[in-house]
């Protein structure tokens, strides 16, 4: 019985948010389809669940949610012990990472029609896809580390094209479910051969054994397939083509939730499948990797991983400066995000991993709510290409003046928190020393390179002549047409979303040590752990 409450208190946040997906499906089953009652129950479900896991970090205010104990947390499993998950803080920290951008989705959707029809379709796979990203920071072993993350896929698969109006949405959530279909099957032919070169598929036990392994061409090989595999969900270069397409062709809302969301369960993959490695295998002797003799794979894992982020950063940048439309350069700044968070998984130490784990924090505020402003201004008419946002600035000041904030953050403009997250990790690509030092100054070559393309749309907003006013969209000329949304035509819920990431970036920016602090004693333990 004591097993069974520590096993509904360890999954806890995830009952109540899947509680909160089936009351969805159940209220569209029983007819009840309005916006605010079937999202009001979603969002509900995640905030009590970020509650729960705010708790569980033992956060004073929140204490007495705590469902699991403090020495349950970051407690090493016994000698020989193979759990298929594992609760720490470093996992607790990417649950409320994955909640926050939920609950910013969440809350922007609000401002849609409230009889929209596709309300419980998106909601209800909303909250799937939040309890798959939950149960992706519990794992501690390949097969369910994968079989979360197909959850998220699935349900990503089906909000790209939940709609079902036009022919771009649909196109887009096909190309999404064909390269998810091949990324899982990378990675789990990927798991299979870690499974043939260890023995096992267990996280803690292939740290076990690490550089000791008798078939490490088997290990490697399968190491480069989940390294393909995970790559196309987090988008690295040379697997990012289909992201700019899908996130272009879904519903804005959706794609503030695929690049601020469900792309950071790639990332925390990577840290989970890779730092082992890295940090374990060095123990291996130099030797041939055809032999049977122990063989250290860390640093060609490390090498691979620091390519990658430099074609990312580099590639994504790159592509991004020559975009004329305002989702697809934020697409490839998305990709080119990326880069910044692999390079903190391939330095590999604790500094690094802190600093990418507050990258992501950061991320979600930046590029989530980055989209979350492209979907409200496309609502009050505004075109799809850069240049329709003209003169911005004296019309909408305050949502231009929050979207400016977002802009300034990615490209690492002091007193934001994009400025804090990229100085805490290129701080410790630099002390980490070697070819790592070389990783920070693309880092700041590549954001440097940002500034360009940003300030693109800044002179848009500020400077450039107002462009010609159009008709709000769903507006009937000559009718009445739909009554105008409050807050400017934004809507209560997007225009809360929007004003508490942009407060968050400036707030966490100036004064990072609420959020920075746990962050780095969450790493501290998982390198301690390594997994």
């Amino acid at each position: 019985m004591t097993d069974v409450a520590g096993t509904v208190a360890t999954f806890l946040p995830e009952i109540v948010v899947l509680a909160a997906a089936l009351v969805v499906f159940l209220l569209d089953v029983l007819g009840v389809r309005r916006l605010e009652v079937v999202g009001g129950v979603s969002v509900a479900g995640s905030a009590v669940a970020l509650a729960l896991v705010l708790a569980d970090l033992g956060v004073a205010p929140l204490a007495f949610l705590r469902t699991i104990g403090a020495g349950a947390i970051n407690a090493a499993p016994g000698i020989g012990a193979a759990p298929l998950y594992f609760v720490s803080s470093f996992g607790l920290i990417f649950q409320g990472i994955f909640l926050l951008a939920a609950l910013l989705v969440g809350v922007a959707s609000l401002s849609r029609e409230p009889r929209e029809p596709g309300a419980p379709i998106f909601y209800g796979l909303l909250s799937l896809a939040t309890v798959g990203m939950l149960l992706v920071a519990l794992a501690s072993d390949l097969i369910f580390l994968l079989l979360a993350i197909e959850i998220v896929s699935i349900s990503t698969y089906l909000l790209v094209g939940y709609t079902r109006r036009g022919i771009r949405p649909l196109e887009a959530a096909m190309k999404f479910y064909v390269i998810g279909a091949v990324s899982s099957t990378l990675g789990f032919f990927g798991a299979s051969l870690i499974f043939g070169a260890y023995g096992t598929t267990n996280l803690f036990r292939i740290a076990a054994v690490a550089g000791t392994v008798g078939y490490p061409v088997l290990a490697l090989v399968g190491y480069g397939f989940l390294i393909a595999g995970l790559a196309f969900k987090t988008t690295l270069v040379p697997f990012h083509a289909w992201a700019v397409d899908v996130y272009d062709g879904a519903p804005t809302d959706v794609s503030a939730f695929l690049a601020g969301g469900s792309k950071k369960v790639g990332v925390f993959a990577f840290f989970l499948v890779f730092l082992g490695p890295v940090l374990f295998l060095h123990p291996g002797a130099p030797g041939n990797p055809f032999s049977g003799a122990p063989f250290a794979i860390g640093p060609i894992v490390q090498l691979t991983l620091g390519v990658l982020a430099v074609l990312t950063m580099t590639v994504g940048n790159v592509l991004a400066l020559l975009q004329r439309e305002m989702k697809r350069l934020l697409a490839y700044s998305s990709i080119s995000q990326a880069g910044y968070l692999l390079l903190g998984i391939a330095v590999g130490t604790g500094p690094a991993l802190a600093g990418a784990t507050f990258q992501a924090f950061a991320h979600v505020l930046m590029k989530g709510g980055a989209f979350l402003v492209v979907a409200g201004v496309a609502g009050l008419g505004v075109g799809p290409l850069v240049e329709d946002w003209r003169g911005l600035g004296q019309r909408r000041p305050l949502l231009s003046a929050a979207f400016a904030l977002m802009l300034l953050s990615l490209a690492g403009v002091p007193l934001t928190v994009g400025f804090d997250s990229k100085f805490v990790l290129f701080s410790a690509a630099v002390q980490a020393r070697g070819y790592f030092v070389w990783l920070a100054v693309a880092g700041l070559l590549n954001s440097a390179l940002s500034v360009f393309y940003y300030a693109r749309i800044l002179k848009a907003m500020y400077f450039d002549a107002p462009a010609a006013s159009t008709v709000p969209a769903g507006a009937v000329v000559g009718g009445a047409g739909p009554a105008p949304l409050p807050c400017g035509g934004l809507g209560y819920g997007r225009a809360t979303a929007i004003a508490v990431a942009a407060i968050l970036i400036v707030a966490v920016g100036i004064y990072p040590q609420p959020i920075l602090g746990p962050i780095q004693a969450a790493a501290t333990h998982f390198v301690a752990l390594g997994a």
